[in-house]
C-alpha cells in the first residue's frame, strides 16, 4: 500500500515537470517562435545573401537569438515574425551622399558622416557624381565616420545650394574653407553658409571665368588672385 502512494506521488511529480516543460516550450514557440526562414527587405547596397548567412545558422533560432551583426550601411533595423517559421528583416540602409579624402584614403560617406566603404583613386571615376571633401584633420573623425559636427554642418551647408551651383561643384577643401567648381576655377569662402544672392553672383562667376581662375571672398566680394 505504502509502495502505491509513493508509486504515484513520484508519478505525479514527473507528470507535473513534464506539463509544467510542454507549458514553458508551448509558449517559447508563441512568444519567442523558431525561425528557419529569414526575408529581407530595404536592401540598395548590402548582399542578401552575404546578410542572411550572417544572420541565420543552419538549422532554425529562435527568434530572440537571431543577432545582425554591425554594417556602417545598416541605421536601424527592424525584426518581426510573420508566421510558419518565417521573420521579417527589414533594412533602413544609410545612403552613399559624397567621398571622403582622409589619411590617404577615400571612403564613399553617408549625409551622417559614416564612413560606408573604402574606394581606390582607380575607381573613383566610377564615383561620379559624388563630391569629394577632403583636408579633414584626423582630430575630426575615428575609424567609421566623421565626429565633428561642425564639418557635418558645413557639408550640410554645402548640399544645400541652388541646383545650378552645386552642379558645377566638384570638391571642397573643409579645412582650407576652398571650393573647386569645373574648369579648375576655385573660391576659398569665408564660410559654407552661402545666402542665395552670394551663391548666384558665384554661379556667375564660375560661368564667366576663364579655366584656372582663382578667387578669394573678402567682405561680399570676390578678388580674382593671379594664376600660379
Amino acid at each position: 500500500m505504502d509502495f502505491a502512494i509513493r508509486a504515484r506521488f513520484v508519478l505525479g511529480i514527473i507528470g507535473f515537470f513534464v506539463s509544467l516543460f510542454v507549458v514553458k516550450e508551448t509558449l517559447a514557440l508563441k512568444f519567442d517562435p523558431l525561425v528557419y526562414e529569414l526575408r529581407i527587405e530595404g536592401l540598395k547596397y548590402l548582399n542578401p545573401s552575404y546578410l542572411k548567412t550572417k544572420v541565420m545558422p543552419i538549422g532554425g533560432i529562435h527568434l530572440s537569438k537571431i543577432v545582425v551583426p554591425y554594417d556602417p550601411f545598416i541605421k536601424s533595423y527592424e525584426l518581426k515574425y510573420i508566421g510558419h517559421g518565417v521573420a521579417l528583416l527589414k533594412i533602413n540602409e544609410r545612403e552613399i551622399a559624397f567621398v571622403v579624402y582622409a589619411q590617404g584614403e577615400y571612403f564613399l560617406t553617408s549625409n551622417d558622416g559614416y564612413f560606408l566603404m573604402k574606394i581606390s583613386k582607380e575607381k573613383l571615376y566610377e564615383a561620379t557624381g559624388y563630391k569629394i571633401f577632403f583636408d579633414i584633420d584626423v582630430l575630426n573623425f575615428n575609424d567609421d565616420r566623421i565626429t565633428n559636427p561642425l564639418i557635418l554642418k558645413d557639408i550640410k551647408s554645402v548640399f544645400s545650394y541652388e541646383k545650378n551651383l552645386e552642379d558645377e561643384l566638384l570638391e571642397v577643401d573643409v579645412k582650407k574653407k576652398t571650393l573647386y567648381f569645373i574648369k579648375g576655377i576655385s573660391l576659398k569662402v569665408q564660410s559654407f553658409d552661402l545666402d542665395r544672392p552670394t551663391q548666384e553672383i558665384i554661379f556667375k562667376l564660375v560661368e564667366d571665368s576663364e579655366i584656372g581662375s582663382r578667387y578669394l571672398e573678402i567682405g561680399k566680394n570676390f578678388v580674382h588672385l593671379p594664376n600660379r
